[in-house]
């Protein structure tokens, strides 16, 4: 993931999900979270049908669609905005990552998660925003923080917490050199 791959999904983001706005009075907040509102409504709209047809199974761990809407758009443009300063947002990602394992969000369905989220920001941003480009930068940024996710979540996938293999040379359980 290279800094340039981070500015175009910062860029092409705020197609989808508006920007906090400069100022805090009521009423720009109010119009802000109205946006935010409608906006992930609207992306999860697309998301979620589409996640839940490639895979099935994944509608027990997303029961409230719609809240989940909520999430992705609250946690999509945080982590996008943050992903030049990961020490930002690593908790986040890390605690996310064990959320949705609690939630049975399993290994195996990152990749067609992730996939789903591509399909949906290529529909949302169409094909000429959405080019070849705009797609490696998504897929490298995705990538990282699916990782530092399944990484937290799944620690042994990566020998985390695993016993070490035993060499050819020591039997299991014999100490070496003895």
């Amino acid at each position: 993931m290279t800094n340039e791959q981070v500015e175009i999904v910062k860029r092409t983001m705020v197609r989808i999900f508006p920007p906090r706005p400069e100022g805090s009075s009521e009423i720009i907040i109010q119009r802000y979270e109205k946006a935010k509102f409608e906006a992930s409504k609207a992306f999860g709209d697309v998301f979620f049908p589409r996640l839940f047809e490639v895979v099935p199974e994944l509608k027990d761990v997303f029961t409230d669609p719609s809240a989940s809407a909520q999430q992705l758009g609250e946690t999509l443009p945080l982590l996008f905005r943050s992903m030049n300063r990961l020490h930002d947002t690593l908790n986040t990602m890390q605690e996310l990552g064990v959320t949705y394992m609690k939630a049975g969000l399993k290994l195996e369905h990152y990749q067609p998660f992730v996939s789903s989220l591509l399909w949906t920001f290529r529909e949302r941003l169409g094909d000429e925003v959405f080019n070849e480009d705009v797609a490696k930068a998504y897929v490298a940024v995705l990538s990282r923080i699916c990782g530092i996710m399944c990484n937290a979540a799944y620690p042994e996938a990566r020998g985390i917490g695993a016993p070490p293999p035993a060499s050819p040379e020591t039997p299991e359980g014999a100490a070496a050199g003895t």
